[in-house]
């Protein structure tokens, strides 16, 4: 299967935020940046299955296929790489995640 790449956030409807990833300074693509979680596919997952998996091994919590909304799907031309983006929604507090890669994440607000 062909490489893709697929992520997103959680939204926070209630407190109108979203919960990004802060990339730590050993990856190659934005170190020290507000990003959203993801990563590339892995075998014959789906995008839906790739967005639910890093949000799993990024912060430690999983959702079902039917709790995922599609946002977007584009090309990206700078990594060359078809990228899916999807958000889940949430009302958790930052210390019910577990930071397991990156340097930190937050509840950012909209406005």
């Amino acid at each position: 299967m062909k490489k893709f790449w697929a992520g997103g956030f959680l939204y926070h409807l209630k407190n109108n935020c979203v919960l990004l990833h802060k990339r730590d300074s050993n990856t190659i693509f934005n170190p020290n940046s507000w990003a959203f979680f993801g990563g590339l596919n892995e075998g014959e997952e789906t995008p839906v299955d790739c967005f639910i998996r890093e949000i799993n091994e990024e912060i430690g919590v999983k959702f079902a296929t039917q709790e995922v909304i599609t946002l977007y799907d584009y090309f990206n031309e700078e990594f060359q790489t078809h990228r899916f983006v999807f958000y889940a929604l949430s009302e958790k507090i930052k210390f019910e995640f577990v930071l397991n890669e990156g340097a930190d994440f937050d509840w950012v607000p909209i406005d």
